[in-house]
């Protein structure tokens, strides 16, 4: 007689819960991982972006400083205070 005929009903059906339970433990584990992976990595992607846009803009404040400088200096502009 084989071991699972002989396990009782109750038996059978613990084992096969648990062997359910755990294969939707083990796929949600790994789903989850993926998914926290995802994001991490559009967050790396995002930050990157703000970098590249953090210097974009800094270059840029200091073209225009520089253009207002130099702007000023040809036009001799005089600053009045009231």
């Amino acid at each position: 007689m084989s071991l699972w005929r002989s396990a009782s009903k109750q038996a059978r059906t613990t084992f096969l819960g648990s062997i359910a339970f755990t294969t939707i433990t083990i796929v949600t584990v790994f789903k989850l991982k993926e998914y926290e992976f995802d994001v991490r990595r559009k967050g790396i992607i995002r930050d990157d972006e703000r970098r590249k846009q953090l210097i974009e803009n800094s270059i840029e404040y200091e073209r225009n400083e520089a253009l207002q400088q130099r702007l000023a200096l040809e036009q001799n502009v005089t600053v009045t205070s009231n």
